[in-house]
């Protein structure tokens, strides 16, 4: 069923007829009308926007005549709004009061009871049908259907609920999917809607050439290095949203844009079409923010994309913060034609958290592959730590790292996920030949991601964490662990959960943290959550005491993942607290 239009033939013929009837200088501001619809406050606001005569109200030069039209076109024309909504048996009138000034044009709309949809039947046609792997897709497609049985009928939905499904189909495999057939039937008596659609799947479509546009500095194999799929490797859309992800993280492109023909004829080696722009090749940046875990924060950040015109990067980051300071040097290589890379690292670092002031010198390197914000690698590190207790106890640490690091994920979407998971795992050791203590460490975090419902979201999180020495002592600061705040268990300070020691809440060996939080979305922006953490940081797992915190929060979806509010309440403490912060920490 196709959408109904509010605008036909009869709206250019009104048009010259309003040309060839208006005339100058006879009307005056008499002559001016306006429209009051009523009805619902939804289907009212839409038709006060959309009506033909809402839109000739300040026209100076009408008649009553002409308005006499309008009029009766608006009943018309409510009729078709309507029904997008899913009324097909409104009660619609509209009158004209011509003894007040400016006319009065009242519109009165009872839609009647809503249109329910009392059954659904998707079907679907070509190779998928004889595609085991792609089985999963079919699946998928089923799932996704946002307009099930019960819901009530709206055009905007349905016509939702078709892309959702098409969209599911031609993310995998087969990019000229499309909708063969569809159709919604709508019975009046019983106020119902059958719909019916079938999707016609197209061929298995594989990855052909990559071809670049718009390089001016680097040559095309650099784009090529940074492709995740293989030619000839089937076709995936959410591998071209890793590849375009990766281009705009690499520093090397301001804009990056996928596309793949999806031309039947080409589907044994379709075409990606990869258009950027690429960045310029000095860029500096400065920030200031505040969040309730480190407070008042000042950034400055300089990148160079081409260090001596060899496309090596090369950034230098300075971080002041209430709770300390950062400087940091990094030099990172081109990508190989795996996609990895390597990085060299520097830094300083001072923290002042619960009266335990840290200083760290760190120099190391890295081989990473994946994303870049959060790749996956293998790395060696020096760590030299100066560590002051309550301005009293001073300990040097010092240890040589070596470590692997693996980051995986699968979500529907990269910055707001609603459905999938997110982890990380990490394991290492530092040899007593090289470190003040010989130890080895392991952590796993893991974020998953259940959609309930259209209005719901649903999120488990949590983390695990273990160091093996024989005791904390002479271990640097950055590989025991301290936990609370605001990406971990609300309702305490940042970090302030730990050992305590000399006035002071030091680090441990143990962690273990997780957080349930449902979200109920009102509207496409704005959410209330509600929350559960607990959690702890210590030295043996007998000393370990889960603290608890609970509360309420406020969520609104930004292009930079999530902004979230929380009041949370800590039973350990006994005491409220505020905390903010925006997007996910992986």
């Amino acid at each position: 069923m196709g959408r109904p239009m509010l605008f036909d033939a009869r709206f250019i013929l009104r048009t010259l007829f309003l040309a060839t009837t208006l005339y100058t200088g006879a009307a005056d501001a008499q002559n001016r009308y306006r429209v009051e619809v009523h009805g619902p406050r939804a289907l009212s606001q839409m038709l006060e926007s959309g009506l033909d005569i809402a839109r000739w109200q300040n026209d100076p030069n009408m008649n009553l005549e002409l308005l006499r039209r309008l009029t009766a076109e608006a009943i018309q024309q409510s009729e078709a709004a309507v029904a997008t909504e899913g009324y097909f048996s409104p009660r619609i009138e509209a009158h004209i009061d011509e003894k007040v000034e400016p006319w009065l044009v009242s519109i009165d709309v009872d839609p009647g009871p809503r249109t329910i949809v009392q059954n659904v039947d998707l079907r679907f046609a070509g190779p998928v049908l004889d595609d085991e792997e792609a089985q999963p897709l079919i699946a998928k497609a089923r799932e996704t259907w946002s307009l099930p049985p019960g819901s009530p009928f709206r055009q905007q939905d349905w016509d939702s609920a078709k892309r959702g499904a098409l969209t599911a189909l031609s993310f995998g495999r087969y990019a000229a999917a499309n909708v063969a057939h569809s159709e919604a039937r709508i019975d009046p008596d019983t106020l119902s809607a059958s719909l019916q659609v079938e999707f016609a799947s197209g061929p298995i479509f594989h990855f052909g050439a990559v071809e670049t546009s718009g390089l001016k500095r680097y040559p095309p194999r650099l784009v090529e290095n940074l492709s995740p799929f293989g030619r000839g490797e089937a076709y995936s859309g959410k591998k071209l949203a890793i590849y375009q992800r990766r281009l705009l993280e690499s520093g090397y492109f301001s804009s990056a844009r996928i596309a793949v023909s999806d031309d039947p004829d080409e589907a044994a080696a379709a075409p990606v079409k990869v258009s950027v722009i690429e960045n310029n090749k000095h860029r500096v940046e400065m920030g200031i923010g505040y969040s309730t875990d480190t407070r008042y924060r000042g950034q400055l950040t300089y990148n160079n994309v081409d260090l001596f015109e060899s496309a090596w990067r090369f950034k230098a980051n300075l971080r002041l913060e209430s709770l300390g300071e950062q400087a940091r040097i990094d030099f990172d290589s081109p990508p190989h034609s795996d996609a990895s890379w390597n990085n060299f690292f520097s830094s300083v670092h001072r923290t002042d958290i619960e009266n335990q002031e840290t200083r760290e010198f760190v120099v190391g390197a890295a081989h990473n592959w994946g994303l870049e914000r959060t790749p996956s690698s293998l790395f060696v590190a020096a760590h030299f730590e100066d560590q002051t207790i309550n301005n009293d106890v001073t300990d040097k640490k010092h240890a040589v790292f070596f470590g692997y690091r693996k980051t995986f994920s699968d979500t529907d979407d990269l910055v707001s996920p609603r459905s999938g998971y997110l982890g990380t795992l990490s394991v290492g050791a530092a040899p007593e030949v090289l470190s003040s203590r010989a130890f080895a460490r392991a952590t796993a975090k893991l974020s998953t991601f259940y959609p309930v419902g259209r209005k719901g979201d649903l999120s488990i999180r949590g983390e695990l964490g273990k160091v093996w020495a024989t005791a904390r002592d002479n271990i640097p600061t950055s590989y025991l662990f301290r936990t609370g705040g605001d990406q971990t268990v609300r309702g305490y300070g940042f970090e302030s959960l730990g050992l305590e020691k000399d006035g002071a809440i030091v680090s441990g060996r143990y962690l273990g943290w997780a957080s349930i939080e449902y979200t109920r979305w009102i509207g496409e922006a704005w959410g209330l959550a509600a929350f559960v953490d607990a959690g702890d940081a210590s030295d043996s797992l007998d000393a370990y005491d889960l603290a608890v915190g609970y509360g309420l929060g406020v969520r609104f979806r930004s292009p930079i993942g999530p902004v979230r509010a929380d009041v949370a309440y800590g039973e350990r403490t006994n005491e409220m607290r505020i905390h903010f912060s925006v997007g996910y920490s992986f």
